[in-house]
């Protein structure tokens, strides 16, 4: 695997899967503690593809979890539309099959509904399908980047209301609210209030401006009408989606995901169904308001 021609590392390797987002790491064990240096040159990494994979990591989740707590704080696994797994409370276990059909397939940005969102976060695929169930990813940066410098002063300074149930409310999400699921439901969105937050975000480690909204959760852009709010969300919508933003990754067991939610979207595809899939994921927090 050649190393990124732009950046010599020590302890990994890392290989781009397009230009434009996304490399392949290797020569790392998740598993084994990290070293300062390992740790610097993987967010090093993170900060220039914002979306690194990693390969055959066979793991435990207690050891997931102490990767994680390497780059920020891993808090415990909400529980609401995710189960919770039973040796480690901070991974939420996504797991769909006939008789749970997946309902994430949308783009978002995990946790862009909570007054501090997640910085990033780690998936670990348990069972991959067959065929199908990649997961798509988008470079927020570029698409702020090529957008014209006329819609740049438009957005800059704006706010957009970012509100749980706006996904979490849909007839898709209805299987979440049945028996033990509603209580738990209730409690995460009563803790996650609608919240405004910059429709242009700046990178705290990059200084990099990125599009900081998301289909699942944006409701509106404060200070504009309806139809202009709706219009410029939808423009917007539309042009996080362009494929030359965006990498494409195919799991299979024990492939790992590490992305910056900062300035990324991810969307994963349903076409598995009915196949199983099962997924461990973890958040990571920093305390980071968006600005």
């Amino acid at each position: 695997m050649p190393l990124d021609e732009t950046r010599k590392y020590q302890t990994i390797e890392v290989a781009p899967v397009t230009p434009v987002i996304g490399a392949e790491v290797s020569g790392i064990d998740l598993g084994a503690p990290l070293s300062d240096l390992a740790r610097d040159e993987i967010e090093a990494a993170l900060n220039e593809h914002l979306v690194l994979f990693f390969r055959d990591q066979d793991i435990t989740a207690q050891q997931h979890v102490a990767f994680g707590k390497r780059f920020g704080e891993v808090p415990l696994a909400p529980g609401a539309s995710f189960g919770i797994h039973p040796d480690a409370p901070e991974v939420s276990v996504l797991e769909y099959d006939e008789a749970r059909p997946p309902n994430v397939n949308h783009y978002h940005s995990d946790g862009i509904f909570r007054a501090v969102p997640e910085f990033a976060s780690v998936l670990r695929a348990i069972v991959a399908p067959a065929s199908g169930g990649d997961t798509i990813f988008v470079n927020c940066i570029a698409a702020y980047e090529a957008l014209s410098d006329r819609m740049k002063r438009l957005l800059e300074g704006l706010t957009a209301v970012n509100n749980f149930m706006h996904l979490h409310g849909r007839p898709s999400k209805a299987r979440s609210w049945e028996g033990e699921g509603r209580a738990r439901m209730e409690k995460a969105r009563d803790a996650n209030p609608p919240v405004e937050h910059p429709v242009i975000r700046t990178h705290p480690a990059t200084g990099k401006k990125s599009i900081y909204v998301s289909e699942s959760f944006t409701t509106h852009i404060v200070g504009l009408s309806e139809g202009e709010s709706r219009a410029v969300l939808n423009h917007l919508f539309d042009h996080l989606k362009t494929p030359e933003f965006q990498t494409r990754f195919r799991w299979w067991k024990n492939s790992v995901a590490f992305w910056d939610n900062r300035c990324t979207l991810h969307y994963a595809l349903a076409d598995y169904w009915p196949q199983h899939r099962v997924m461990n994921r973890i958040s990571i927090r920093r305390g980071e308001k968006p600005v």
